[in-house]
């Protein structure tokens, strides 16, 4: 009996990413067996653009709270019941797209070959401002997995998206790259940076603020990863052939995380993220949240708060930035004489 090929399952929670779906499904569904999409009440087409594609299985993920752990079981759980066959599980998220020689190379050779119960590894450059300049990073990402059916014990926030058993074989596919398009939008990468260090104050994930100020700072250190270097033209060239656009950007003034922060001021209270650095940017991105609030009024949104909400003095902002600063410098003694 000849051995037949895996299936390539990808897996995607998405959330208003009409800016970049199509392209994502165009590219996916030229490798992929099977798209899985957990669309979690978006109001921006995004179910709309799933339902052009065969290859795409859309379910819904009701939950009105950002829960990775929850996404990621119901993708898995979708991607086992549905697809019985040996199976490779790619978990990608929207904005995550696979580099056009990808499937010629040998590490995808590899991974079709790979055993039950292996973790497959990519890098993920990370394009910067431009399609045509990338980050690049030497730690790869856990993305993949030949599935034999163990269980997922993800996190709320900042999960692995695959299983990773203590007894799983790694497997670095160093020659395929999944192009990271995040970066290509530094305003709505500001939103969600704003958004993440809010939900892990909601959560108590992460309660000191000062690690939370660390972790999510709003000045352009975050974005300054490596050095910009030019992006091969072969990442691009094979899907462009096939007239997939792998260039163009959509962008808009405000995101879905910035509404769901006004919903979290709503509902715990502006207090409970003054020590958040969301207020004052040290750098480009200062953001106006009354501004923000009039506009979401505007459309209508439920949940937003009905009073205005004004800058914090300028006085108390500088005194926090310092106190952080202190902070990170001790932190940074302190690692590097243990």
């Amino acid at each position: 009996m000849i051995n037949q090929p895996p299936k390539i399952v990808v897996i995607t929670p998405i959330k208003n990413e009409a800016w970049i779906l199509e392209r994502f499904l165009a590219v996916t569904s030229q490798f992929a067996d099977c798209i899985i999409i957990a669309d979690q009440n978006s109001t921006d087409g995004s179910p709309d653009i799933c339902k052009k594609y065969p290859k795409v299985i859309l379910i819904k993920n009701d939950s009105e709270e950002f829960n990775e752990a929850e996404r990621q079981l119901l993708l898995i759980k979708t991607a086992r019941e549905l697809v019985l066959e040996h199976k490779i599980i790619l978990a990608l998220d929207a904005d995550e797209i696979l580099a056009a020689n990808a499937i010629k190379t040998s590490g995808w050779q590899s991974m079709l070959a790979a055993k039950p119960g292996t973790v497959l590894y990519f890098e993920k450059p990370d394009l910067f401002l431009t399609p045509y300049r990338c980050i690049r990073y030497s730690t790869p990402w856990p993305v993949g997995y030949v599935d034999d059916g163990i269980e997922h014990k993800p996190n709320k926030v900042h999960s692995i998206r695959i299983p990773r058993p203590d007894y799983a074989t790694k497997l670095y596919i160093n020659d395929v790259k999944i192009l990271h398009y995040r970066l290509t939008r530094p305003g709505a990468e500001a939103s969600k940076i704003r958004f993440y260090s809010v939900l892990e104050n909601v959560l108590n994930s992460n309660n000191n603020f000062l690690s939370r100020r660390r972790r999510y700072a709003s000045n352009i250190n975050w974005i300054a990863a490596g050095i910009p270097e030019n992006s091969p033209l072969e990442w691009f060239a094979g899907w462009k052939k096939i007239g997939i656009d792998m260039t163009s950007i959509i962008d808009s003034k405000y995101h879905w995380w910035d509404f769901e922060v006004l919903r979290y001021f709503e509902k715990y209270s502006l207090k409970k993220f003054f020590l958040d650095d969301i207020w004052d940017s040290e750098f480009i991105w200062d953001f106006d949240w009354e501004e923000c609030r009039k506009h979401a009024k505007s459309l209508g949104m439920n949940g937003i708060p009905d009073y205005e909400i004004k800058k914090l003095p300028k006085i108390f902002t500088l005194f926090v930035r310092l106190l952080t600063r202190v902070y990170l410098s001790l932190r940074d003694s302190s690692l590097t004489f243990k």
